[in-house]
């Protein structure tokens, strides 16, 4: 299964949204959709403070990396400071972010 890779854009409000991605990288691939349990994503804890906003950008490789378990995901984000390898936790409670992946950094 292909890796998932995916980037940030610089802070700004929902009313105006930012095509500025952090990375710009010419050997960008394809995204391989799935049918997905989660409906959302968000860049969480120390991969947010790092990456300074928690909307992600993904940029190519399988979206089914999403929903595999911890062991087998191979999520990276790519930023301007480094490449970090995450995990994906799929939040199912809560009202704002019920179905949402949390993306965190893998320790």
């Amino acid at each position: 299964m292909k890796q998932l890779r995916l980037t940030t854009t610089p802070p700004h409000s929902m009313f105006e949204g930012s095509d500025d991605l952090l990375v710009k990288r010419q050997d960008i691939g394809k995204i391989i959709n799935c049918k997905l349990k989660g409906r959302t994503a968000y860049i969480h804890g120390e991969a947010e403070e790092i990456s300074g906003f928690d909307i992600p950008v993904f940029l190519d490789g399988d979206m089914a990396q999403l929903d595999l378990s911890v062991e087998d995901q191979n999520i990276l984000l790519l930023l301007p400071s480094g490449e970090y390898p995450l995990i994906s936790t799929l939040q199912t409670k809560g009202i704002l972010d019920n179905n949402a992946y949390y993306l965190t950094l893998k320790k």
